[in-house]
């Protein structure tokens, strides 16, 4: 380790700094797409993969942080029986959200937000149809706007469902710009009785500015007897986690299941 210290310290100094450095970016950027990481298209990320193979067999999906409805309304048209659950804590986005979607007969709206518990947040509103807007401060990233600070519901996920009287759920969409864990957190009952078959989240650079970590997502999840893959642009990978390779905040989704069967009743091929 001190030899190569040395000479990476003599290069670093030399004309061949500049080229290695910029050979170092574009081996970055290649091991990314290779891992499917920072890659936020829909259609090419895996997340539409994933809704297109199993929506045909869902009979009820949450998707909370709805935006404006695009997911809830792929679900119906894969399969228009499937009841799908659509949260939006934003007001405004809410507002976009039921006029797109709240004509459509097997999907029911909540203005409300979804946490580990009971009460009222506030929310960070950047306006209709924001991908931003969020109960995290995004102080760290920066990624604010100058947004609207309002007061919003929030409620666990494991009293709405037995509020509707569901037995089980086969798949939740988590999407909430860095609120993700409080929404697991508030999935524990649901978790422990194995009540939803499979459940999809988002981690990126809005878990630094939640101090939320993946390790605490994933040892809650596996803690229920949950196995934890990573979304593939065609497939999933099974997961398994390391702290100095995984815990560096680029944007990617993770499903975890109870039983890995289902993938392959849904037709997701995996590794």
């Amino acid at each position: 380790m001190g030899m190569l210290f040395e000479v990476a310290s003599r290069i670093a100094r030399s004309p061949l700094d500049a080229p290695l450095r910029w050979l170092a970016g574009r081996l970055t950027r290649y091991t990314d797409i290779a891992d499917n990481l920072n890659n936020c298209d829909f259609a090419t990320n895996g997340e539409g993969f994933v809704m297109r193979q199993g929506a045909p067999h869902w009979t009820v999906a949450f998707d909370v942080g709805a935006n404006m409805g695009d997911w809830a309304r792929d679900v119906v048209r894969a399969n228009p029986a499937c009841r799908v659950h659509s949260f939006e804590a934003s007001p405004s986005t809410y507002e976009m959200l039921r006029e797109r979607v709240g004509h459509l007969p097997t999907v029911t709206l909540h203005a409300m937000g979804a946490g580990a518990e009971e009460g009222e947040l506030n929310f960070h509103d950047e306006g209709r149809g924001s991908v931003l807007s969020s109960f995290v401060t995004r102080d760290q990233t920066g990624a604010h706007r100058g947004d609207r600070v309002v007061p919003v519901r929030v409620r666990p996920l494991d009293a709405v469902r037995e509020e509707l009287g569901l037995d089980r759920v086969d798949f939740i969409k988590v999407d909430t710009e860095g609120y993700e864990l409080p929404v697991l957190r508030g999935l524990a009952k649901t978790l422990a009785a194995r009540a939803v078959d499979c459940v999809q989240f988002e981690y990126g650079g809005t878990w630094l500015d939640a101090g939320s970590r993946l390790l605490d997502a994933v040892g809650l999840l596996e803690g229920h007897g949950y196995m934890i893959h990573r979304l593939m642009p065609d497939r999933v990978q099974r997961f398994g986690y390391n702290a100095e390779r995984d815990e560096h905040f680029k944007y990617s989704n993770f499903l975890a299941v109870h039983d890995p069967s289902v993938f392959d009743r849904w037709g997701i091929p995996s590794s």
